[in-house]
């Protein structure tokens, strides 16, 4: 990261810290999320921004915790103590010098600078929500897309099974004609009926997958189960044009995780100021008017000075500090590491998939397909047997499937680069393998 995207971080950071802890608000609301270029995905996360249970709570907490640094700056209340005292053994007051009602009122007063000190670290600490707020608003989008775009997955794989069992369907017409001519064999039409069985498994299974798929995006938008999510979307690959340096610092700038670490380590260096004020003595004032009936009244003043002489509770203090700003520093660098690591994966999954995608389309299914041409018309004119034509259909739209997977993988592995977490991302499913078997097609 160059020194002046550091020093601007810092100055944006030191803004926003110092609008909390002079009583404004911070920017809760980041800007929205970047179009997608799909209409009702943008839809469907705006509404869930606005809707998703969990985020609306985190708001709230947000806005309780704006109100701590004002009651961490505050004093003490004041006492009120009323004292009655007593000259002799019956009651006395008016009759003798030394009996007195008093109403006594002290405050206690922190040394100079341990209020404001108090103030900042409460600040810091309210500031620690925004961090929370922000990381969740990046999972829910993150979520509502990767949910997104395995609805339309599961849709588009029931669209190729239904095309896959018409063609299975015209192929078995084809192959019962031979077999009444006797150019067939028994075996090969039920080889057929067995194919079409199985395309109406995977559509079975797929159907499944799409409910499931809208039953989470109901869940986080808030819906009424069984709503349904109309879309004509289909898959397609959005290539990733960024450098990956220029992607890093994107998302540095972005990360949650780096915030809630400076934060952490500005609080640490309060921390330690006021491990050091603790050194320092504190002060209280007393004040008091005595009553003394019928005689002249009495009044009093006072001021008291706590004696800080426990040395070891306060270097013991000052070391926690001292080694918890260690930490924090520290952390700020781990967290920074985690997540060039893990841009990067990211960034090499999406490139793998982009590249694997082309060889698809450019490649493997124009084969595929020329490979069923020519394995129908030799089988029409008796040079192949049937069990070429089927090994060259399943084979198309086993590899088919495979490219809408990986479409879908992408989609979903360029959500989780914008969602800038550390955790760890989940590697391209065997989509990149070609598959050998229908049985294997959509997962």
């Amino acid at each position: 990261m160059s020194s002046s995207r550091r020093i601007t971080v810092v100055v944006m950071g030191g803004l926003a810290l110092a609008r909390l802890a002079f009583g404004q608000a911070p920017e809760v609301a980041p800007s929205a999320p970047a179009p997608s270029g799909d209409p009702v995905l943008d839809a469907l996360v705006a509404e869930a921004l606005q809707k998703n249970p969990e985020l609306l709570a985190l708001g709230d907490t947000a806005l309780a915790a704006r109100a701590r640094p004002e009651q961490a700056q505050a004093l003490a209340d004041p006492m009120l103590t009323t004292t009655y005292t007593n000259d002799g053994w019956s009651p006395s007051l008016g009759s003798r010098d030394m009996t007195t009602l008093a109403f006594v009122v002290s405050q206690e007063l922190p040394f100079s600078g341990k209020r404001r000190l108090r103030r900042e670290l409460s600040a810091r600490d309210a500031a620690a929500v925004e961090p929370q707020l922000a990381r969740a608003r990046l999972t829910l989008v993150a979520a509502v897309t990767r949910a997104y775009h395995g609805l339309v997955l599961s849709r588009e794989l029931l669209t190729l099974a239904a095309e896959q069992e018409q063609l299975w369907k015209q192929i078995e017409g084809t192959v019962r004609a031979r077999y009444a001519v006797g150019q067939g064999a028994q075996p090969d039409v039920l080889r057929v009926q067995t194919e079409v069985t199985r395309v109406e498994q995977l559509r079975t299974l797929q159907r499944a997958e799409a409910r499931i798929r809208e039953a989470e995006l109901n869940r986080l938008l808030d819906r009424a189960p069984g709503t349904a999510v109309e879309t004509g979307a289909r898959l397609a690959l959005r290539p990733v044009e960024e450098s990956l340096a220029s992607v890093v610092e994107r998302l540095t700038l972005a990360s949650p995780e780096l915030s809630s670490a400076a934060l952490s380590r500005e609080r640490a260096e309060l921390a330690v100021a006021l491990a050091r004020k603790e050194y320092k003595p504190d002060f209280s004032l007393q004040a008091g008017y005595m009553n003394r009936g019928g005689l002249e009244p009495m009044w009093l003043a006072g001021v008291g000075v706590t004696l800080p002489v426990q040395r070891k509770r306060l270097a013991s203090g000052m070391a926690e500090a001292e080694a918890q700003a260690r930490a924090s520093a520290r952390l700020a660098d781990s967290v920074r590491l985690q997540l060039r690591y893990r841009t990067e994966e990211r960034l090499a999954q999406l490139q793998a998939a982009e590249r694997i995608a082309t060889l698809y389309e450019k490649g493997i299914l124009p084969q595929d397909r020329l490979s069923v041409d020519a394995a129908v018309a030799n089988y029409q004119t008796g040079k192949v047997p049937f069990v070429a034509v089927l090994e060259a259909l399943v084979t198309l739209y086993n590899d088919r499937a495979t490219h809408l997977a990986l479409q879908a993988d992408h989609a979903r592995t360029l959500a989780s680069l914008e969602e800038a977490s550390l955790d760890e991302t989940s590697s391209m499913s065997a989509s990149s393998t070609p598959s050998s078997s229908t049985g294997n097609m959509g997962r």
